[in-house]
């Protein structure tokens, strides 16, 4: 899970880093900051999975901060030692409130929690399914199986398990669009975009899914793709 904390005091920043990194193996710590400033600048750049907010901090709390970043779906805990704001930070959509001085059982409670919510959310996109309309026809694919996707001008084939090349008159940014925003697809070239559950290897220039068939990775998308391989998006 990456994860940064926001909190003005140094020695709290710490003390929760030793329990995050040292009771448990899950959290990433990607970032600390001090003033919510700095970290809305980060979580604008490289969105984090969790955030551990003090509430009463310089220039904005993080009652403000929370409002700010609603619309992301961002796993927000309160780390306090004010339990006078919980309700504001339910109305929020605050994912938990944990009080000072941090108890390990609790942080313990919501790691579980955590791990049951990104649980719940990978089994729904992996049942998630993608309904293809060509011509009158509609093909229903579970995720897994479509292993990768590749266009040649304003044509977009579809490669499964379970059919043959399927070929849509749309491009294939319109296709990405429609079909596979939020997916665990990635677009690795210009005209091709991968299952990323079918990587068997790769080099910087080529990936080679589980059928052996081998993709160009373009040398713009090596870097992204290598963050979503350390699962750092």
């Amino acid at each position: 899970m990456k994860t940064i904390i926001v909190d003005d005091e140094i020695k709290s920043i710490e003390l929760l880093e030793y329990y995050l990194t040292d009771f448990f193996k899950d959290f990433k710590i990607k970032g600390k900051f001090t003033n919510i400033k700095e970290a809305l600048e980060y979580i604008e750049k490289d969105k984090p999975n969790v955030i551990f907010l003090d509430i009463n901090m310089p220039k904005g709390t993080g009652l403000d901060l929370l409002n700010l970043i609603q619309e992301k779906k961002i796993r927000t805990i309160f780390v306090t030692a004010h339990s006078e704001y919980a309700i504001d930070a339910i109305k929020l959509s605050a994912f938990d409130y944990l009080l000072k001085p941090i108890n390990l059982k609790e942080l313990k409670r919501i790691h579980l929690k955590l791990l049951k919510s990104s649980i719940t959310t990978t089994e729904k996109i992996q049942n998630k399914k993608i309904e293809i309309k060509i011509s009158s026809k509609h093909y229903i694919f579970n995720i897994n199986e479509i292993t990768h996707i590749s266009s040649e001008g304003n044509y977009t084939t579809i490669h499964s398990l379970v059919t043959k090349p399927l070929m849509i008159s749309k491009n294939l940014k319109k296709v990405e669009y429609i079909y596979f925003s939020n997916l665990p697809f990635f677009r690795c070239h210009q005209s091709h975009i991968i299952n990323i559950n079918h990587v068997l290897e790769y080099s910087n220039y080529e990936i080679i899914l589980l059928n052996n068939k081998k993709i160009p990775l373009s040398s713009k998308k090596y870097s992204d793709f290598l963050k979503i391989q350390k699962n750092e998006y």
